[in-house]
């Protein structure tokens, strides 16, 4: 994931929590919310400043960052699962 641009990978991000969240099933959601982490750590290795908190946690008290990623994003857009 080296070689994806920092603009990518937040759509990445964006379009795996958006279908983590809106799936009907448990598994796809897991595995969009495993792969939107690894997205949010690799945009944190390279200078970003996100939420460092598990993306699947329900409750969190961040100002609506998150709800306004998982806007952002776009169900099975390129990154998800």
């Amino acid at each position: 994931m080296k070689n994806i641009s920092t603009k990518k990978l937040y759509t990445y991000m964006r379009n795996a929590l958006h279908t983590g969240a809106t799936c009907g099933g448990h598994s796809k959601s897991h595995f969009n919310h495993v792969r939107a982490n690894e997205y949010r750590d690799i945009l944190n290795e390279r200078g970003e400043n996100l939420p460092t908190y598990d993306l699947s946690t329900l409750c969190v008290d961040d100002g609506g960052w998150r709800s306004e990623q998982i806007k952002l994003g776009e169900f099975n857009g390129d990154g998800s699962q």
